[in-house]
């Protein structure tokens, strides 16, 4: 038998897959979600026996990941567009629809809707979405009392992620492979040092949750993005690059100036890597989408060179002076994130974790991102 990639199928060609033959009609990709990127994408077959297999992608993503996710199959020939919303009327969704993007309804917290939407699904990529959940002002509103927010975002997010898994183990049987964006699970790789990086367990806990279904057996895949590059650049962070009195820039950053950790490009470069996921990979293979590491030193030194301004150095903080910096839990989950990369690995050093490079995949460089990127705003301060 003939074997074919997703990309490289052509409309109104015919194919022989898993016994059936099969005549591509159409695929379908990518929408908003408020301030979440959803892509969608759709093989609809015609096949000669009386139960022709569906083939559908699916995507619910942030606007890094699903952005990244979206480019990389959009700019693929043969991909058409399906959108999936909370809110059909909202400005985004209006504007893709005016690009002939079909945008249908769905909801993290209403599995139906979800199972709906994943109907007839042969691969969803899924991501859930911590810091969303973090900066909606109703979450203050909505936990307990006496519960820290960062706790609470650990409890919406895990709910969303096995929404996500119970949607997909609902198309067993047309699904092929459900990719869920992950991270690791802190509080086992640490032994239970690090036992409160909420945003980190929710995901592992949502990867444990799928794993369990048995519909999706030999169906599950994950990806770990790394650190962005961005994180000191373009969030407005209290830790990014500041101008000094005698005109050089210096950062404040949580533990080792010194010891690597690793970053990457997820707006660009998660894609790729998804992908290679989709065509390449098998079943159960958890790829870390690492760009490079680089420690805290050479992050400002690549950063100063590319700007054309001086360099001065880094403070290193603890993770009380971090807490204090940035209040509110999010100094809590960034410190704690960082220290437990320098002990323990980003990925917790997981058994039979892979890279880029075992997929051929290209990663961008922090020197190629910062050559490319705005700094006009950070370097007017």
């Amino acid at each position: 038998m003939e074997s074919h990639r997703f990309c490289d199928l052509a409309p109104s060609a015919s194919y022989d897959v898993i016994g059936y033959k099969i005549t591509i009609n159409s695929l379908v990709c990518f929408g908003l979600w408020d301030c979440e990127l959803i892509l969608w994408l759709y093989i609809e077959a015609q096949a000669e026996l009386p139960k022709p297999p569906d083939f559908q992608l699916g995507q619910w993503s942030s606007m890094s990941h699903g952005g990244s996710v979206a480019n990389t199959f959009f700019q693929t020939p043969g991909y058409t567009i399906r959108g999936v919303t909370r809110n059909t009327e909202s400005a985004a969704a209006k504007a893709w629809a005016a690009k002939g993007v079909e945008i249908v309804k769905a909801d993290f917290d209403d599995v139906e809707s979800l199972k709906r939407a994943f109907q007839g699904a042969n691969v969803i990529f899924g991501v859930t979405d911590f810091w969303n959940i973090f900066g909606d002002p109703r979450s203050k509103e909505l936990k307990k009392p006496d519960q820290e927010l960062v706790e609470y975002c650990y409890e919406v997010e895990l709910r969303h992620g096995k929404n996500l898994a119970d949607a997909a183990a609902s198309t067993a049987s047309t699904l092929d492979r459900y990719i869920f964006s992950s991270m690791a699970n802190a509080t086992q790789s640490s032994g239970g040092k690090f036992s409160k990086l909420y945003h980190m367990d929710s995901k592992a806990q949502a990867v444990t949750y799928a794993q369990s279904l048995p519909e999706l057996k030999n169906k599950f895949s994950q990806i770990q993005a790394p650190i962005y590059y961005q994180i000191a650049l373009e969030w407005g962070l209290p830790v990014e690059p500041t101008k000094q009195p005698d005109g050089t820039y210096r950062m404040k950053v949580p533990g080792a100036a010194h010891k690597p950790i690793p970053l990457g490009n997820v707006g660009t470069d998660l894609g790729p890597n998804v992908k290679a996921l989709v065509e390449q990979a098998p079943p159960n293979t958890n790829l870390f989408a690492v760009g490079e590491y680089l420690s805290w030193t050479d992050y400002l030194r690549i950063f100063c060179e590319t700007q054309g301004v001086k360099y001065g150095g880094v403070d290193e903080l603890t993770y009380d002076e971090i807490n204090e910096l940035i209040p509110g839990g999010l100094g809590h989950e960034f410190g704690l994130n960082v220290l437990f990369a320098f002990e323990f690995g980003y990925e917790g050093r997981e058994a039979g974790i892979v890279g880029p490079g075992k997929y051929g995949i290209r990663m961008s460089s922090f020197r190629e991102y910062c050559e490319k990127a705005d700094f006009s705003k950070l370097l007017s301060k």
